[in-house]
This record gives C-alpha cells, sequence and structure tokens, in this order.
C-alpha cells in the first residue's frame, strides 16, 4: 500500500500538504492540490483512518440522526453539518427515523416515538461514532426525551434543558421583528394566522408579536387571532374567516408560507389587491415564497447556519469533555418582497 510520503514525493509537497488536501483542514491552491490529487490516484492511496483512529482513541466520525430527511429545515441542516464536519476531518452517518408522515403537522407527539428515537440513537452508538448529532423538523422542546448516554450530543432546530447543548433560533424575536416591520409601514390593524395553538413555535411567535404590539401602544383583538394548522388549506379557511370582520385588518401575518399562500389566495379570489387593499407576510422562507404573485414577505430560517453550528458543538464536545453545555440562539432575518 502507498503511503502519505510516497505521495508527498510524487507531487513535490510536504505530507502536511497532502494531509491538507485529504483532509480539508486547510486551503491549498487549485494547482497544488490538482497535483496531489493525481498522485493520489496514480499511487491509489487510500489514507489510513483506522491507524489514526487507533492512536488518537476516536473515530473521527459523527453521527446525525435525522427525524424525516423529507422534513423543511433538514436537508439545509445536514449540508451544514456535513460540509463544516468534512473540514475538520470528520465523516457522519446518518439514520433517518423516517417521522414525517406519523407526525404530519402534530411535531408536539413527537414523545409518543421516544423509543423509536432511542433505538436509532443507540444504532448509531453502536457504530462508534464519536458524537451524535440529533436533527428535528420542527423547533420544540424535547427535554427529556434521550435516555442516559455517554456519547456527546446535540441538538440541532430543537431546545432541550440547561444541560442539553442545542442550536436553533428564536421564534419570540423573529415574530417580534416581523410585527415591528409591519408597523412602521404603517400597519396597525395586524390579523395573525397562527399554527397548531398548542404548538411551541405558536406560543413564542404569538408571544413576540404581542409583545411587539404593547411595545408601540396597541392591542391585538382577540378576533384578530386565527389558528390554523400549519397547511395551506388552513391559510385558506382562517382568511375568509377575516374578511368577514366589520373592521378588516390591513396587513396579514401567517406563521408560515403555506398559510400565507393560502391568505394569497383567499384575498385575490375576493378581488383585493395586495399589498394595497391587504399586506401578508409569513414566516419560513420556503422556496414557494418567491414565487407567489406578489413575491411573499417573509422570516428566512437560518437552517444551513443551524448545522454548522451543530457541527462545531459537537467537536468541541468530542475533543473537550470538560466543555460546558452550549444553548446557541442564531437571530433570524426578514427577506423583503413586494406582499406588504
Amino acid at each position: 500500500m502507498a503511503t502519505m510520503k510516497e505521495v508527498a514525493g510524487l507531487a513535490g509537497v510536504s505530507t502536511a500538504t497532502v494531509s491538507h488536501v485529504v483532509n480539508g483542514t486547510k486551503k491549498i491552491s487549485s494547482e497544488t492540490t490538482e497535483r496531489v490529487l493525481m498522485a493520489i490516484a496514480q499511487l491509489n492511496y487510500t489514507p489510513n483512518t483506522l491507524a489514526k483512529s487507533l492512536r488518537s482513541g476516536q473515530t473521527h466520525t459523527i453521527g446525525v440522526l435525522v427525524e424525516d430527511i423529507r422534513g423543511l429545515p433538514v436537508p439545509e441542516i445536514v449540508s451544514g453539518i456535513s460540509e463544516t464536519l468534512a473540514k475538520s476531518g470528520y465523516r457522519t452517518i446518518l439514520h433517518d427515523l423516517h417521522l414525517l408522515e406519523k407526525l404530519y403537522n402534530q411535531y408536539e407527539q413527537i414523545g409518543a416515538y421516544r423509543q423509536r428515537i432511542n433505538n436509532g440513537l443507540s444504532l448509531l452508538q453502536s457504530s462508534n461514532v464519536d458524537g451524535i448529532i440529533y436533527v428535528g423538523m420542527h423547533d420544540r422542546h424535547l427535554d427529556y426525551l434521550f435516555d442516559p448516554m455517554e456519547t456527546p450530543l446535540v441538538l440541532a432546530y430543537s431546545h432541550g434543558t440547561k444541560q442539553d447543548t442545542y442550536v436553533t433560533y428564536s421564534n419570540q424575536d423573529s415574530a417580534a421583528d416581523l410585527t415591528r416591520y409591519l408597523l412602521k409601514k404603517g400597519h396597525k390593524h395586524i390579523a395573525v394566522i397562527a399554527g397548531h395553538p398548542h404548538s411551541y413555535p405558536t406560543a413564542r411567535r404569538m408571544h413576540g408579536i404581542q409583545m411587539a404590539m404593547q411595545q408601540a401602544g396597541m392591542v391585538l383583538p382577540e378576533e384578530y387571532i386565527r389558528y390554523g394548522n400549519w397547511e395551506y388549506e388552513s391559510g385558506v379557511e382562517q382568511t375568509r374567516l377575516l374578511l368577514e370582520l366589520s373592521n378588516r385588518p390591513t396587513a396579514i401575518l401567517a406563521m408560515n408560507d403555506l398559510m400565507a399562500a393560502g391568505c394569497m389566495h383567499v384575498l385575490n379570489e375576493a378581488g383585493l389587491r395586495i399589498p394595497e387593499d391587504m399586506a401578508v407576510a409569513g414566516f419560513d422562507n420556503r422556496e414557494i415564497a418567491s414565487y407567489l404573485q406578489p413575491p411573499l414577505t417573509t422570516i428566512a430560517l437560518p437552517t444551513a447556519k443551524i448545522g454548522e453550528r451543530a457541527a462545531l458543538h459537537i467537536m468541541e464536545l468530542v475533543n473537550n469533555p470538560s466543555a460546558q453545555p452550549m444553548q446557541d440562539i442564531i437571530h433570524c432575518s426578514i427577506v423583503e418582497r413586494q406582499s406588504v
């Protein structure tokens, strides 16, 4: 078997340079990288990861347990995780729990799948991973969902306890920012199409909206609060009820883009112009948001950044067992389009 020293000699570089190219731990010029890769191919060189693992006591492998790879935020989070880990020479093993159809939009019922989740964690541990990142489909508290284990664990796109390390975003602050944005645009009559009333994001976003209204000296009337179920059809249904009010709102804030799309369908159907007669704002910045007519103003979730930070935290926990738990809350941004 070829050695790294032989690859370095053929490519005319140091063994450190070969290591950086193989592990992606340092930016190397494209010309030098090409020479190293050609030498690797010519010599059929394979990095001796087993020897490296024996020396360090680590496998340089991180397990990624996802609730469902098809869930809205999951692909970008996993991409952020894998790209960040690869730069430090880590590999990933992904295990999918396939919970999309089982949970549908009842995300708070995750506790019913506690055994399935812990079986997934055990499976990854049996693969001798150095640490595990759990990726949720929906931001909510996962307190005491996991059985005790020695393998370091980081939660991505969900909250845990103060003893857990997790990375997510602030529902409350994001909703407050979007409400202030509507207020600055001159809207004093803002209605809300919320998600499930018992959903954690619904509660936090509602608190943010009401907080921003109170800070502006205003109150959100009860008749302006309509609860949907995160789906397009509920945006349609709740908007029709809002249009029946004698004192119609001038803006509707939907707690996700699918419900906002349903809302816009009803407004167009009723002959109301967006945003001249009624402004609409969404949440999530799904792909559909830029294709609606007019394009939808919404909140962009930092999904790739959540994955990147989760990867950095798991590497810290793996390499520094005495590291303290981190609660990493990332700020969201408003994407201004033409619906407000």
